[in-house]
């Protein structure tokens, strides 16, 4: 049997006389490679949710954040135009966007921010200000954890339904999705003192904040979910209803963050677009079931 002979030179394998082209591209070596735990990704995940907290809680309408990411959205896609058609731009922004890409983003791929925009844009235009908040927390927070939680312990537990997500990391974005559910409901939507649109004074007074009373206050912007009070009570008009309990609601956030972060990798599609789409219609639609039940 005659072996194949391999004579390494630079920048070239040859196999057999043949020349053929190496497998890497040395411009594009500083791109975290396939695998790798992709820590600023994640820092940029995680620090998106902050500020939308922020931005939550100093009562910013959805109405005045959107126009902006969708301006924003279309000089990514312009850039992402260009660059698969143009090799030294596509070298010149991987050079400043490299460490928040993947080698499959490079030249095949759109880059994350895309789907990550578009989803956002989408929720914070169709949903409630705080369903859709509470979906981009979920997209910022949950999904990096998810992927560290299954980095770690991935390999001691089962994957879920053939996919490449395991119990691990579910399980992770269930735990933080029910904590973030639960402060964001019983802490962080009564913070303040809150920006509101222009129709209102500059400054919400905190009773229009946290609630007073046996009836649910007047507030700047509608809540989706009140612990505190019933739904639909008002004080000529007390409902007989209870409000949902807080930790069935954070349960419920808890898998319904899970759910989505799972569902885009098994019908394949970017996580980056489902988690919040997904995760804001399921909140959508529990909060108007729950909402008429009644809890007595």
């Amino acid at each position: 049997m005659v072996r194949s002979r391999k004579v390494p030179t630079k920048g070239k394998v040859y196999m057999n006389g043949h020349a053929k082209k190496a497998s890497v591209d040395g411009r594009f070596g500083h791109i975290q490679p396939t695998g790798s735990w992709e820590v600023p990704r994640k820092l940029y995940h995680y620090s998106i949710g902050f500020l939308v907290l922020y931005l939550f809680v100093q009562g910013f309408d959805t109405a005045v954040i959107w126009p902006p990411l969708a301006a924003f959205l279309c000089v990514v896609m312009t850039a992402e135009f260009m660059r698969f058609r143009v090799d030294w731009f596509n070298v010149l922004y991987c050079k400043v966007l490299g460490p928040l890409m993947r080698k499959s983003e490079v030249s095949t791929r759109y880059n994350g921010v895309v789907y990550y925009l578009t989803g956002c844009i989408f929720v914070l235009y169709v949903f409630p200000r705080d369903i859709a908040a509470l979906s981009i927390i979920y997209l910022s927070w949950t999904d990096p954890t998810a992927s560290i939680c299954g980095r770690l312990w991935g390999r001691y537990t089962p994957s879920l339904m053939g996919t490449k997500k395991s119990v691990a990391g579910s399980t992770g974005a269930l735990v933080v999705g029910s904590l973030v559910t639960y402060y964001f409901f019983g802490a962080w939507q009564y913070t303040g003192p809150w920006f509101t649109p222009a129709s209102l004074p500059t400054f919400v007074p905190d009773a229009l904040i946290v609630p007073q009373g046996p009836a649910m206050p007047t507030t700047a912007f509608p809540r989706s979910y009140d612990p505190h009070h019933a739904p639909f009570a008002s004080p000529s008009n007390p409902s007989p209803w209870l409000p949902l309990p807080l930790p069935l609601v954070a349960l419920y956030g808890g898998l319904v963050s899970a759910f989505s972060e799972f569902i885009g990798d098994s019908l394949g599609l970017d996580d980056n677009l489902t988690i919040p789409i997904v995760s804001a219609a399921l909140l959508w639609v529990g909060f108007a079931l729950g909402n008429h039940m009644q809890w007595i």
